[in-house]
């Protein structure tokens, strides 16, 4: 089928899918239907809620599957059976790792961790690896099997989903009250000093990090600026709501990013007078409204009634103390959880509360150097896949994300933050004009697709 005949919103990616551009047939919808439900049971499903629904999802005890994220094996059937819907699975499969070479060696470095950390301590407390670091390769894998229509709608389902998380927050703070429980550690609910909301993704800096590091899509995404602006607000008032200081300080870098470019079009002179008096008339309301909200309602409590440096900024420098204890062979290969939660003790961090908070540290203690090594060479390739095919802001993004998660034990954990960034970044490829790319690498006329020989068609 030649790709012309397509709608413009079902055309693919060059070299993004395999066999050759062609309509959806039944399997390719259910991987669709099962992609969105499983970002999005990613996104509502909290280790709290499933808590409640009597999943043992992060407690220590219960089987091996109940340690997996109900989300995780949506994902991984949305991905079998998108392999199924484009013909032989496993000749699909090799394709497509081809065609994405940086992803199949991210999965397969990542695949590579957690077989080692196996053999090395065995599966107890490991199952994170397919939570938080399989996942963002298999959702970016199957996301790229789907035409950009369909990646258009799913990155606005889950823009939707967020604002909808920072709304939910909003509320949280203003009644005091949340929808669900916020647990700490294995002991119960959480003693606060100050109120934070947790929304959906059940603590306040899961919710941040995720926040924020997605706020940058906004700015890419298909909308009126009227109502960018406003999605903008909206997560700035859910940040508050979350009340992380990191967080609303990286929101406060964004502001000042955004004024580089601002500033370089008002020298070349592109702005009229009308234009720049009304963006600062536009700029003092809403830092006038921002503030008249800090100080009427419970928003941002815990961040402007203390700025001082507490437990919280203590417990980040002592993740560093724990590396003092580890020589020789362990340094190499890595120490078991057990072994580690002493350590952590041994500095002062009390991990019924507590964590060591940088997952850098963190993994290295755990798998050693050899570990550690494989680990970097995932990360490094899923991370230059997403950088390639980004735009700026959402370059920003990927350095704000792994800043802001360096500062907590969130990779070292169950999290799905990565999976939610790739997810966005991935599908934001989409809203590029449909043959852009391939324009750029192509001696066609820009604009001009590709034709397209069905599969098994002669060359």
């Amino acid at each position: 089928m030649n790709a012309s005949r397509l709608l413009p919103t079902q055309t693919y990616i060059p070299g993004s899918v395999v066999p050759q551009p062609a309509l959806s047939n039944g399997w390719r919808t259910l991987s669709w239907w099962l992609l969105v439900a499983g970002v999005v049971l990613r996104m509502v499903l909290s280790a709290p809620a499933l808590h409640r629904l009597g999943v043992p999802y992060d407690l220590p005890w219960g089987p091996f599957p109940s340690k997996i994220h109900p989300g995780s094996y949506v994902l991984m059937l949305a991905f079998a059976t998108g392999l199924v819907s484009h013909g032989n699975p496993l000749g699909t499969l090799a394709e497509l790792a081809r065609k994405h070479r940086l992803l199949a060696t991210s999965m397969a470095c990542m695949v590579g961790v957690f077989v080692w950390t196996v053999l090395r301590h065995g599966p107890s407390g490991q199952a994170f690896f397919i939570d938080t670091l399989w996942m963002p390769g298999i959702a970016a894998l199957t996301v790229v099997m789907h035409h950009r229509g369909r990646q258009r709608q799913l990155l606005s389902i889950l823009m939707l989903m967020l604002l909808a998380n920072a709304a939910l927050a909003v509320g949280e703070a203003a009644t005091g009250r949340r929808l669900i429980p916020l647990f700490a550690g294995r002991d119960g609910i959480v003693e606060e000093y100050w109120f934070r909301a947790s929304a959906l993704m059940g603590h306040p800096l899961a919710n941040s990090l995720v926040t924020v590091s997605l706020m940058p899509v906004v700015v890419v995404m298909p909308w009126s600026l009227h109502l960018r602006l406003a999605a903008l607000g909206l997560l700035t008032l859910g940040l508050l709501s979350f009340g992380s200081r990191s967080n609303l300080a990286a929101v406060g870098l964004y502001a000042l990013l955004a004024c580089v470019p601002l500033a370089w079009h008002l020298v070349r002179g592109r702005y009229n007078y009308r234009q720049i008096s009304g963006g600062l008339l536009g700029v003092a309301l809403a830092g006038a409204t921002l503030a008249a909200v800090v100080a009427t309602t419970r928003l941002g409590e815990r961040i402007f009634k203390n700025l001082t440096w507490d437990n919280s900024a203590d417990v980040r420098l002592l993740a560093f103390d724990v590396l003092r204890y580890v020589r020789g062979t362990d340094l190499w290969f890595g120490i078991p959880v057990e072994r580690i939660e002493g350590i952590a003790g041994r500095v002062g961090i009390d991990l019924r509360y507590e964590a060591i908070e940088n997952f850098w540290v963190n993994l290295l203690v755990l798998l050693g150097l050899v570990g550690f090594s494989l680990f970097l060479a995932g990360l490094a390739c899923l991370v230059l896949h997403l950088w390639r095919g980004a735009r700026t802001p959402l370059k920003v993004a990927i350095v704000m994300y792994f800043i802001i998660a360096s500062g907590a034990n969130t990779l070292a954990a169950k999290t799905a933050s990565l999976t939610l960034l790739a997810v966005a970044l991935q599908c934001a490829t989409a809203l590029r004009p449909a043959g852009a790319a391939a324009a750029r690498k192509s001696p066609l006329r820009p604009g001009r697709l590709p034709s397209w020989r069905p599969a098994g068609a002669a060359r």
